[in-house]
């Protein structure tokens, strides 16, 4: 009896893995079927096993894909089962983007709203409620209504560098990325729920560990992110959420309780829940509500884009002058100068007049996108220009921003950082489309004029005190954490905070 129970039992497992397979190989010769190059994938992995394994991170995979795939425009690539067409020409880049965005408005993300109702936010969704949504929050984000907040990142700032102090009198080694996701978190709980945070001072705050919860590099986070993108069909049936429960039952709750708070008292405060609800108040007899999760899942997307993002390019931007004090040094003149003629006071007038600071954060972005890859999702039968290739609807299509913005036909010499490459002069000898750190077209980043204020602030408060240097610690070059949601180096910024010498700072 037990020979034939043990025969149907191995029996059962070959069949078991003969359809797990076909599941995972089945889609391999959709490139082939359409005449369009691509690389031969593996079982399970497609072309994604490094990433999969976590040994390198998704911006650095592509780019190899990028390299290899050198000489044609376009090409198709496997995210484990599932067919991408990775673009490598930037007039294609623009055609997708811009001129033919109508096919390619969605993000390509399958998430589901009662399951993870913070994703209801301008980033995931697509579709008329995106337009709608976009037109009605883009007055949010003029130069008019930064300004207004600006008063709210001058204080953040100063508490930014106060908490510097005691570690740069002494010259200590300082994990900077930490805290400047303390002062990003403390800058959008200001200009977001109008909130004095102070996680510079406690780090242990609710804000800031929901913060952690979101995008701590960890390996369970990044199976979760793994099998929503790329095996969205389990990721049904196991009920795989990207927002944790937790986080979604704080964030609702903050703005229900402020937002009645407010109500109660009257309180006016120029940030961006004050702008949502007036808007909620003007458009409450249009066809389309500013519900109470969609407020919520706004204030989300906009608290969780601004610090992340935020700490990433300062940390990034702070490593790279650390490593460059040539760079550093010419960049503390120029907030000197500009400071000498506030008392010191970093203002918004000051701050916008600091043109190598530009340079510098936009050679930071290009050497580290904060989104390594732009993910769109074809919405209708598309023919790609100059081709007999016609993209089905549902295709998914990737932009490869990291491999784009280190690719030497376009940035000689890439791994150098050189914030000249954005003099006029430069920008102009180089083809559009190739610098792409906020997107580009109809969905490029909303928070762009936003998020560079806030990283312009934070870093001219800082260098006017303080300089970084290089320490045992820093790694050089950074190695990118393959578990990050975002372009991140692993093991955070460890640099050394010197007090600069008093003359020498306004």
């Amino acid at each position: 009896m037990g020979v034939p129970v043990l025969g149907v039992a191995v029996a059962a497992v070959a069949v078991a893995f003969a359809l797990l397979y076909w599941y995972f190989t089945a889609t391999f010769d959709y490139w082939r079927r359409k005449g369009v190059p691509f690389l031969p994938p593996e079982p399970f992995f497609g072309n994604m096993r490094e990433m999969t394994l976590l040994r390198i991170s998704q911006a650095e995979l592509l780019q190899a894909l990028y390299h290899r795939l050198e000489g044609v425009p376009f090409a198709g690539v496997f995210q484990s089962r599932r067919p991408a067409l990775l673009l490598r020409s930037p007039a294609l880049v623009k055609a997708f983007l811009v001129k033919d965005f109508a096919h390619f408005a969605h993000r390509d993300m399958k998430l589901d709203e009662r399951r993870d109702p913070l994703t209801a936010n301008l980033f995931t969704l697509g579709g008329p409620r995106w337009r709608a949504l976009r037109a009605r929050l883009t007055p949010t984000f003029t130069s008019g209504k930064m300004k207004m907040m600006f008063v709210l990142m001058e204080e953040c700032a100063a508490n930014l560098v106060q908490s510097l102090g005691e570690p740069a009198a002494r010259a200590e080694q300082v994990e900077m990325k930490e805290t400047l996701a303390q002062y990003a978190t403390d800058v959008i709980g200001s200009c977001a729920f109008g909130l004095q945070i102070n996680s510079l001072g406690d780090p242990d705050c609710e804000f800031r560990r929901m913060g952690k919860k979101m995008f701590e590099p960890t390996l369970a986070s990044a199976l979760r992110r793994f099998t929503l993108i790329f095996l969205p069909t389990l990721a049904k049936v196991l009920n795989v959420s990207l927002i944790g429960g937790d986080v979604t039952r704080f964030f609702r709750a903050a703005v229900r309780e402020t937002v009645a708070l407010r109500e109660r008292h009257g309180v006016l405060r120029h940030d961006f829940l004050h702008l949502l609800l007036q808007l909620r108040a003007q458009g409450a007899h249009d066809a389309f509500e500013l519900t109470d999760n969609l407020l919520a899942a706004q204030v989300f997307v906009f608290f969780m884009a601004g610090f992340e993002t935020t700490s990433t390019t300062m940390s990034f931007a702070l490593h790279e002058l650390a490593v460059n004090p040539d760079v550093q040094a010419r960049l503390q003149e120029e907030v000197d100068a500009a400071l000498q003629e506030t008392d010191g006071r970093v203002t918004y007038d000051a701050v916008m007049k600091m043109e190598y600071l530009d340079k510098v954060i936009q050679e930071t972005l290009r050497k580290y996108p904060p989104v390594s890859t732009l993910a769109r999702g074809c919405t209708a039968p598309y023919r790609i220009p100059g081709t007999d290739v016609t993209l089905e609807k549902g295709t998914r299509v990737l932009v490869p921003v990291f491999a784009l913005h280190r690719d030497p036909a376009y940035y000689p010499e890439p791994e150098r950082f050189d914030p000249e490459r954005f003099s006029p002069e430069q920008k102009a000898q180089r083809p559009p489309f190739t610098y792409l750190p906020f997107g580009e077209g109809p969905r490029i980043c909303i928070g762009m004029r936003f998020g560079l204020l806030q990283v312009k602030t934070g870093l001219a408060a800082l260098l006017a005190r303080y300089s970084f240097e290089a320490c045992e610690r820093t790694q050089e070059p950074p190695r990118l954490d393959p578990k990050a949601l975002v372009t991140a180096a692993e093991g955070g910024a460890w640099l050394r905070v010197r007090a600069r010498c008093p003359s020498a700072a306004p």
